[in-house]
């Protein structure tokens, strides 16, 4: 795909303005190379990248790939990232300590965002995003002319600046934007993937992302692995796909697009499902860019709030007036979109972030606006692309940074995943059958676990045809195994605690969360050792942009096979939440798994039961008023088998009905359940 044609409209309208404002900057950069004071200093950093990257834009198409060995490009595109290494980051503009210690608070807390504006110069370079660079570039002279006529670089000088260059509202722009989400003219990810040569991985950095010793062995592995195998999985996904769609009685044969995102690396198998969508489904592949390794985590941990310099309640509204009217241009393309299907990675050392008094974030005001704008925007996006016509399917895979054990925890993983719905389907009926004449599920912990929590069922009106659980199989959550549902707010009540646990990216230690009728009412953990640190992580990482949430989900996970490879290779710690869900009682806080869906009937396999716990107190809100009804959030908190001494139901006259005792399955027609557990030892 030609990039340089897909932006040239948008290029075309400030090509001239940009190359004088190239001039300017080499001007500018020229009298700052002397300048030894601290706004020189930034300013001449910031010149120069820009300038090197003008270069960089203009050497960089399809020659460049063909014409430069794998060794140099790889030497030039690393080079692009030893800034944010964590050795240097210590002393780069854009890490928050050091810009505040440079120039002070105020403004330091400004510096580092703007820093960042021109750090995404890799990015436009790359894809010929000329009309980007050239605003940023404009936002660097006025910061370089009001330096020189002033001697300095003001908090208040600086503030307006960006809000007047970030408090943007260009249709065009976003409509191109948009189009790459959901326009299947934009190929430019697809044609790498389908043309890519695994003898030859200079594709990969046609991606422009960051590509490590991981990307490469990723690439190498699946080069080698059978295709036949390959074929198998890629049919498997699809077919999972199509299965996620006839079990939520929607409609795909309306639909002829569906959204693609992997990991970089894995295109051998990623090509395949891409025929495999296009010759079974009639599907045609939208590829979005793949994900690889980070440099640096603390990086994106630091700029989560860079937007608290601008954000106000007039961006928030301009914004969403704006993106109704992209959307309401896209008709053609949403009413095709289906949905996505996410090819997931993991393997990586989870991540305990530095919390950054320098970093910015929302104030009280501003939380409450994001709260609102998040709300919009699901509102907005729900109504062009409907979740009652659209899926997803989700499914992952190690990668070699898990360990030298790699290629025997990927056959392992694949036979999880590859597991049959119907056999589970069949087993986890009687596991809801049984659930389904409690009033109340009673959660306790044991070996150390402080769990105990009472979750309320919503009572059902006529259980021959009714029940609360929903019986998953493996389709749009890949491998099998769980059975869930939404909880009755009032009357859940109780303490989770997981001693270590990965959310969100982030490492949690002892994490711990009490529920008051089926609120969070309380919450602590032990990453750091001040104790309003710790409820601040908690705030930003598990609960924003709220001040509480409700327990979305109850469930239980039934794939004991997915814990005993997780624990016979030692690999929980780095587990994606898409298996370890599988792996044991879990609980969402969040919205329900029926969020936006509450009103279409949804039916349980085997014995056609209607799922009638698609509400709770909160989503019932809808009705009168969206904005109390949902809160754009769903976090799955698991409970390892290990650390569970009973998941036991109380009837209405205090009959006890044992789901799991001391770690193993206690319903009868489950007991196939713990035969992996007994062989494993555990």
């Amino acid at each position: 795909m030609d990039l340089k044609k897909f932006y040239s409209e948008l290029n075309q309208k400030v090509v001239g303005n940009y190359e004088k404002g190239i001039k300017k900057i080499k001007s500018a950069n020229g009298d700052l190379a002397s300048d030894s004071k601290k706004e020189g200093e930034f300013l001449y950093k910031i010149s120069g990248m820009i300038l090197n990257y003008y270069k960089f834009e203009q050497k960089i198409d399809g020659k460049y790939f063909e014409k430069n060995s794998f060794a140099k490009i790889k030497k030039e595109f690393d080079s692009i990232s030893n800034e944010i290494n964590p050795k240097n980051y210590k002393t780069s503009f854009l890490n928050p300590d050091y810009s505040v210690k440079i120039f002070g608070e105020k403004t330091g807390r400004i510096a580092y965002v703007i820093f960042y504006f021109f750090r995404q110069y890799r990015s436009f370079a790359f894809e010929h995003r000329i009309y980007q660079m050239e605003r940023y570039n404009r936002l660097f002279l006025e910061m370089y002319d009001g330096y020189r006529a002033k001697k300095k670089l003001t908090d208040k000088f600086l503030k307006e600046l960006v809000a007047k260059y970030e408090k943007r509202y260009d249709f065009d722009e976003n409509l191109v934007s948009y189009k790459e989400m959901f326009g299947k003219e934009y190929t430019h990810y697809k044609e790498i993937v389908l043309n890519s040569d695994p003898k030859d991985l200079r594709y990969l950095y046609r991606y422009n992302i960051n590509i490590t010793k991981n990307e490469i062995k990723t690439a190498e592995f699946f080069k080698s692995y059978s295709k036949k195998k390959l074929d198998i999985l890629a049919k498997q996904i699809a077919k999972a796909y199509e299965q996620g769609f006839v079990n939520g009685g929607k409609d795909l044969s309306i639909k002829s697009s569906v959204m693609i995102r992997f990991s970089a690396g894995q295109e051998e198998l990623i090509k395949r499902l891409i025929h495999f969508l296009q010759k079974d489904l009639g599907l045609d592949s939208i590829v979005g860019c793949p994900s690889s390794t980070p440099v640096n985590k603390q990086v994106s941990h630091d700029l989560k709030f860079f937007n608290a310099v601008y954000f106000d309640k007039e961006f928030a509204e301009k914004k969403l007036e704006l993106t109704e009217k992209v959307y309401k241009n896209l008709k053609d393309d949403t009413s095709a979109f289906s949905g996505v299907i996410l090819v997931e990675s993991f393997g990586e050392k989870p991540f305990s972030p530095q919390n950054k008094k320098s970093a910015l974030s929302y104030s009280a005001d501003q939380q409450k606006e994001f709260q609102h704008f998040m709300n919009r925007s699901m509102q907005i996006r729900n109504k062009y692309i409907p979740r009652t016509e659209n899926s997803f399917c989700i499914i992952a895979f190690p990668s070699p940074e898990i360990g030298t054990e790699f290629e025997k925890i990927f056959e392992d993983i694949l036979e999880v995943n590859m597991l049959e719905s119907s056999k589970y389907e069949k087993i986890q009926k009687n596991i809801i059958d049984a659930m389904d004449k409690a009033g109340m599920i009673h959660v306790k912990g044991t070996n150390g676990n402080l769990t105990d929590i009472i979750i309320k069922n919503q009572t059902l009106t006529n259980p021959k045809i009714h029940t609360n659980y929903y019986n998953c199989g493996a389709d749009v959550n890949i491998p099998v195994g769980e059975v869930f549902t939404s909880p009755q707010l009032k009357g859940t009540n109780g303490t989770l605690h997981i001693k270590e646990t990965f959310l969100n990216g982030l490492k949690f230690k002892e994490l711990r969360l009490d529920f008051k009728d089926g609120f969070i009412s309380d919450y602590s953990c032990a990453n750091f050792k001040n104790k309003a640190d710790n409820r601040k992580f908690i705030e930003e990482n598990l609960i924003f942009p709220h001040k509480t949430l409700p327990i979305g989900e109850f469930a239980i996970g039934t794939n004991t096979l997915a814990y005993t490879v997780a624990k016979k290779y030692n690999i929980l710690e780095v587990l994606p939440v898409l298996i370890i869900e599988k792996m044991g009682p879990h609980f969402a806080i969040g919205d329900t798994c029926f969020s936006h869906e509450e009103d279409k009937a949804t039916f349980n396999p085997i014995d056609n039961k209607e799922i009638t716990a698609r509400d709770n107190e909160m989503t019932i809100n809808r009705k009168k008023d969206h904005s109390k009804a949902y809160t754009g959030v769903h976090t799955d908190i698991t409970l390892p088998y290990e650390d569970i001494e009973f998941i036991s139901g109380i009837s209405a006259d205090g009959k006890k009905i044992d789901i799991i005792r001391n770690g193993r399955f206690a319903v009868k027609g489950a007991e196939e359940l713990n035969i992996p557990l007994d062989k494993a030892g555990i």
